[in-house]
C-alpha cells in the first residue's frame, strides 16, 4: 500500500467508522464479561433491488376466490415454465396455503421461512402500499430509501429514513453490511452523510493491520509499518497546535485504528469462528452456500455485528439483494432469490436463528422494500414489466401479524364491459397506503415517539379505508 494511497484511504474511512475527520470515535463502553448484548431495538431494512414482483411471492387460493383465481392464472400462466393443466395444479405444486381471517392465499414453497413465521404470527403484509409513483429504478430506490414519495431525481446527497431514525434516537449508527452504503443511512448533517454510519463490508476483516497480526502480504506490512509511522508521528507533533491540520489525519488513523481492536477484540472473545451455518451461507461448495453468495456474506455481518451492537451503537441495519428486475424467465430467477431470502435454513431463516441464539431475537424487526411493483399480466418474455403498487413485508417477534389492506382486490378483476385490470396491458397493483405510514410505525417500535419526527407527512398520506396500522406491533 502507497503512503498516498493510506491517506486517502483514511480521508474516506469515515464511511466505514461513522466518524469525521478531526472528530475521534466516542469513548467505548467498558466491555463486561464477554457476551451478545443488545444495544436495543433494532430495524434490518432489506432492499429487494429491482423491482420485487410480490404478487408472485403471495397468490390467491384457488378454492376460497375462485373467480379472482381464473383472471390471476389467465393473465399470469405464462410466468410458469412448467405446463400445468390449471391454476388448481400449479398450486398443489408451488403454494402453502395460509390465511388471515377470511382472507385465504398461498405462499411460494421456496419461502418455507416466511410462511412458518406467518402461521406463528410474526409476519405483518401490508396490502397495496405505493412508495414510488414512476417506473424508473434509481429515481424509485431513492423514494424508497429516503422514505420520502417528493424526492427529487438524482438527489442522492440527502438523508434516508435509516439515518433520520438513529439521529433522533441521539446515541445510535446505521450499520451498513452491503457492498456499498445505501442512501438509506445517509443522516442530515449535509456536510457529512456518513457521520453516523458504520460500514461493516467484512467483520472478521474489519480492524487495521497491526504489528504481530495480520497477513503476510505486502500490503499488509505496508500497513503495519505505517502503524509504526503514525505512532511516531503523534509523538513528534505532540507540541502543534490543536487546530493544526494535519493532526485530523492522525487522530482520525488512532480513532479507527482503536475502534477497529475493540470491534475484533469483542468478536474473538466471543465468537472466535462464527457458526458454521453462518459461515458457509457465503462459502461455495458449503451445504449451506446461497445461490447469491454476497447476500450470504452480509447475513454473517449482521450476526457479527450484533455481537458488537454496544459497540457499533447499532439501531438500524442495511442489507441489499440484487436482480429482482424480471422482464424475462422470472420463474427461475424469482424463486432462487425468494429461497435465498426466505427459504427454511437459508440466509435471513439461518441468521434469526444464530441472532435467537445470542438472545437478541425479541429486539429485531426486518422491514422489506423494494423499488416498485411489477404489472398484473405476464409479458411475452415469461416476465412482467415495471409496475407501482406491491406488498410490504415486516418479519420479527414484536410484530402483530397478519394482513393489512385487501390482499386481492375485488376492484382488479371488475370492470366496464367485462375488461378487468388483469386484461388491460400496464396496469399494476393499485396504491391504496403510503409506504412512508408503515415506515413510521416501524421507527416507532424500534424508538417510541420519534415515527412521527422521522416521517412528518405520514399521519396525512394515503390509508387504505378500514386498515389500523397502529395496530402492526405488539408494543
Amino acid at each position: 500500500m502507497e503512503r498516498r494511497d493510506f491517506l486517502k484511504v483514511l480521508s474516506c474511512a469515515a464511511v466505514m467508522t461513522g466518524t469525521s475527520l478531526g472528530v475521534g470515535w466516542p469513548p467505548a463502553r467498558a466491555l463486561a464479561a464477554p457476551r451478545a448484548k443488545a444495544y436495543g431495538r433494532t430495524v434490518i431494512n432489506v432492499m429487494l433491488s429491482g423491482g420485487a414482483d410480490l404478487r408472485y411471492l403471495f397468490v390467491p387460493n384457488p378454492y376460497t376466490s375462485k373467480e379472482y383465481a381464473a383472471k390471476f392464472w389467465e393473465a399470469r400462466k405464462d410466468l410458469y415454465q412448467t405446463d400445468y393443466p390449471n391454476y388448481v395444479a400449479l398450486w398443489k405444486d408451488l403454494y402453502s396455503g395460509v390465511g388471515a381471517g377470511d382472507q385465504k392465499f398461498g405462499i411460494h414453497k421456496n419461502a418455507g421461512w416466511l410462511a412458518a413465521r406467518f402461521k406463528a404470527g410474526n409476519v405483518a403484509i401490508v396490502a397495496n402500499v405505493l412508495g414510488s409513483d414512476n417506473r424508473r429504478h434509481d429515481h424509485s430506490r431513492l423514494i424508497v430509501n429516503t422514505g420520502d414519495p417528493f424526492a427529487e431525481q438524482y438527489g442522492d446527497d440527502r438523508d434516508g429514513w435509516g439515518g433520520r431514525l438513529v439521529d433522533a434516537i441521539g446515541a445510535a449508527k446505521a450499520v451498513a453490511v452491503s457492498e456499498n452504503v445505501s442512501v438509506f443511512c445517509h443522516g442530515i448533517d449535509p456536510a457529512d452523510r456518513i457521520a453516523k454510519v458504520v460500514h461493516v463490508r467484512d467483520a472478521r476483516n474489519f480492524a487495521l493491520p497491526s504489528l504481530g497480526r495480520g497477513p503476510k502480504s505486502p500490503r499488509a506490512a505496508m500497513a503495519r509499518a505505517l502503524e509504526a509511522y503514525y505512532a511516531q508521528k503523534r509523538r513528534e507533533v505532540a507540541d502543534k497546535p490543536a487546530d493544526w491540520p494535519y493532526r485530523k489525519f492522525l487522530r482520525h488513523e488512532q480513532a479507527l485504528r482503536e475502534f477497529g481492536d475493540a470491534f475484533e477484540q469483542r468478536l474473538n472473545d466471543v465468537a472466535p469462528d462464527q457458526p458454521a451455518g453462518v459461515e458457509g451461507l457465503y462459502t461455495a461448495g458449503s451445504p449451506y452456500a446461497l445461490n447469491n453468495l454476497p447476500f450470504g456474506k452480509q447475513c454473517a455481518n449482521v450476526y457479527d455485528s450484533f455481537l458488537a451492537a454496544d459497540l457499533l451503537q447499532m439501531r438500524a441495519v442495511s442489507m441489499e439483494y440484487p436482480q429482482w428486475d424480471t422482464h424475462r424467465g422470472q420463474q427461475d430467477r424469482f424463486e432462487s432469490n425468494i429461497e435465498d431470502v426466505f427459504g427454511s435454513g437459508k440466509g435471513l431463516a439461518r441468521l434469526t436463528s444464530e441472532l435467537d441464539r445470542l438472545g437478541v431475537g425479541d429486539d429485531i424487526v426486518y422491514a422489506f422494500t423494494t423499488d416498485f411493483g411489477r404489472q398484473l399480466r405476464a409479458n411475452a418474455h415469461r416476465g412482467t414489466d415495471h409496475g407501482r403498487g406491491n406488498y410490504m413485508i415486516l418479519v420479527g417477534r414484536g410484530v402483530r401479524g397478519g394482513v393489512y389492506g385487501e390482499m386481492f382486490p375485488a376492484s382488479e378483476i371488475q370492470g366496464s364491459a367485462g375488461e378487468t385490470l388483469y386484461d388491460k396491458e400496464g396496469a399494476d397493483i393499485e396504491g391504496r397506503t403510503s409506504f412512508d405510514r408503515v415506515l413510521a410505525e416501524v421507527c416507532d417500535w424500534v424508538q417510541p415517539g420519534k415515527g412521527a419526527k422521522i416521517f412528518p407527512d405520514a399521519a396525512g398520506s394515503m390509508l387504505e379505508p378500514g386498515v389500523d396500522l397502529s395496530r402492526l406491533f405488539n408494543g
